[in-house]
């Protein structure tokens, strides 16, 4: 999954609420969030392992 945000702390704090939420909807399910900055705002990415 990917998203864009206008600010580094908006992009930090989705990435984080995101990756909160997907932990407690599968618990045990590796889930990853990386922020990075592109065509003016940042991205998000979401990202989740094999079990």
């Amino acid at each position: 999954m990917v998203a864009r945000c206008p600010s580094r702390k908006d992009a930090q704090e989705a990435a984080d609420w995101l990756v909160d939420r997907f932990s407690r909807l599968v618990p045990g399910l590796p889930v990853t969030a990386s922020v990075d900055a592109g065509g003016g705002q940042y991205l998000v990415a979401l990202a989740t392992g094999r079990r």
